[in-house]
């Protein structure tokens, strides 16, 4: 299935507010306020700021921003998106609802943010122009959560 940039855009929107549901329930579920707790609203948050960056991205949209000439290049970023743990709609709250336990969920959350790492950083190489900068902002602060959530495993 090949995607266009417009609907890479989308999907990359799909994945953070997926994060941002995951988040949410995820920190709902432990009912101490503990630093586990605090850190998911907090990435909670974080997602939010990066659905906004995309949707500024979706809004001054052109064709140039990405350049998918290569089939294999789009094949791959298909494969990345289709793969991603929160690639499909609903899937951060249908996953935060199999947690048993904080550790879980902080496990879950290190494998989001590394698949977004490694979705966001195969996008960087066909993203073109301003895109290019606001992509690699969003690939510099996935790293970060992942180092975050790190601390805690």
């Amino acid at each position: 299935m090949y995607y266009s940039g417009q609907e890479i855009v989308e999907i990359a929107v799909r994945i953070e507010e997926n994060g941002n549901e995951f988040y949410t329930a995820a920190a709902e579920m432990i009912t101490e306020n503990n630093d586990i707790r605090c850190l998911f609203y907090d990435l909670a948050e974080k997602e939010i700021l990066h659905i906004s960056i995309f949707q500024k991205l979706a809004e001054k949209f052109d064709a140039e921003s990405f350049d998918f000439s290569s089939e294999d290049a789009s094949d791959y970023i298909n494969h990345l998106a289709e793969s991603h743990i929160f690639g499909k709609p609903d899937s951060g709250k249908a996953l935060a609802k199999t947690l048993k336990t904080p550790k879980d969920g902080l496990d879950a959350a290190y494998k989001f943010e590394n698949d977004s790492v490694a979705f966001y950083t195969e996008l960087l190489k066909y993203t073109r122009s301003d895109s290019k900068r606001l992509v690699q902002q969003i690939i510099d602060e996935e790293k970060e959560h992942a180092a975050e959530i790190r601390k805690f495993l």
